[in-house]
């Protein structure tokens, strides 16, 4: 009988938690294990490529079609989740990321004139750094965490922090980031795939610019990021800008949604690139956006070894990152990318506008950035290092 995995996830979005879910339940999938999905919060991806890769998806709660509320939305999960571990009765319970792995711990505990549980080992990752939580839920997480068999992270440092908060594992683990570099992921000429299907890097970049009402020789930069204030978008705004002011032609573009949307979007209205500044939500295919863009931009330290950074070097687009023990491994100024101070806004203007300027020093800072990308964080490393956990 093939091992049973049960992942929980807040949703399936590619440049969320998914962007590293989705190639890694595949490949166990495709290694004969039986992959189960859990999704928790909103229904943001359609499952048709999650099904092909041989893996069961199961939206659990009552509203899908917001994001996930903890306090709305707990009891509701909860209950369902707990069915879903009798039906499904997996060998390993594996809370990915966030919200997720408090739900599920609340969802394992003994209850009072209830059922119990399958017994079932508990697996968690983290990939990102969080906010401060309150004192009652720091105090539980403290109480229950022991139940968590081994914690994942990229970096110690999200460790310290998850400890800092109370939630300590009986074993920790760290496992780097790793990005697939191949054919979904190529240089400036060659192909894309997008949905499965081919598409030239030009024909992408007009279609993209197209879809933004943008002129065809529009410079476009993108982020991916959270519209919070702890992933500091307002640097990135006021960056634009300033660039805007002396180049006409550039763009700048945010993959993402949260509580901030509005307060950005009044900052944006007042400055004078307001018309150059583009919230996109959470768009279908976001890959391709990365894929169109002439920069990639990461603001923020929330995220250690970030996927989507690694995933725009891996495709080739130059990148310009703050610098920090998070990103650090990943650009190393003026070889792999730009790096530039915390809240820097001029530093993200100033480099973007020398690349604008210097292709040829671009191009070649691109290159090495994709090198550095497919030698340091293989994605083979990655899944080999679960695998070992599974066994």
């Amino acid at each position: 009988m093939s091992q049973r995995i049960l992942f929980t996830v807040e949703h399936l979005y590619p440049l969320g938690p998914a962007q590293l879910l989705f190639p890694l339940a595949s490949e166990l999938a495709a290694a004969g294990k039986d992959i189960v999905i859990a999704v928790l919060g909103q229904r943001t991806d359609e499952v048709s490529r999650w099904v092909d890769a041989g893996v069961r998806v199961f939206f659990i709660n009552g509203d899908d079609r917001t994001p996930l509320h903890t306090h709305r939305d707990a009891f509701t999960v909860i209950r369902e989740l707990r069915n879903l571990i009798r039906l499904v009765e997996p060998d390993t319970l594996h809370a990915w990321c966030g919200e997720a792995i408090w739900l599920t711990l609340l969802a394992i505990q003994k209850l009072p004139l209830a059922t119990n549980l399958p017994e079932v080992r508990l697996m968690a990752t983290e990939l990102n750094l969080h906010p401060e939580k309150n004192f009652v839920r720091s105090l539980l997480e403290d109480k229950l965490s022991f139940q968590i068999d081994t914690l994942i992270v990229p970096q110690e440092e999200v460790a310290d922090d998850l400890a800092d908060e109370g939630l300590i594992a009986a074993n920790t683990q760290i496992i780097r980031t790793g990005i697939r570099v191949g054919d979904q992921y190529p240089p400036e000429e060659k192909i894309a795939i997008v949905d499965r299907g081919a598409i030239s890097r030009c024909d992408l970049r007009k279609s993209i610019r197209d879809s933004l009402s943008l002129p065809e020789n529009a410079r476009l930069a993108i982020t991916v990021a959270d519209l919070e204030a702890r992933t500091r978008l307002k640097d990135l705004i006021w960056a634009t800008d300033l660039l805007a002011c002396i180049r006409e032609d550039f763009h700048f573009a945010i993959i993402g949604t949260g509580s901030q949307l509005w307060r950005l979007k009044k900052f944006a209205r007042q400055t004078e690139a307001k018309d150059h500044i583009h919230f996109l939500g959470l768009p279908e295919q976001p890959e391709s956006y990365i894929a169109a863009s002439d920069f990639y931009w990461h603001s923020h330290l929330q995220s250690p070894l970030p996927g989507p950074l690694l995933a725009a070097m891996a495709m080739g687009i130059p990148a310009i990152s703050v610098l920090g023990p998070g990103t650090a491994p990943v650009i190393d100024h003026q070889t792999t990318g730009f790096a530039t101070n915390f809240g820097a806004r001029d530093e993200f203007a100033r480099w973007t506008k020398y690349l604008i300027e210097q292709t040829e020093p671009g191009s070649r800072l691109a290159q090495q950035g994709q090198d550095h990308a497919a030698k340091n964080f293989p994605f083979d490393s990655m899944l080999h290092g679960y695998l070992e956990l599974y066994a």
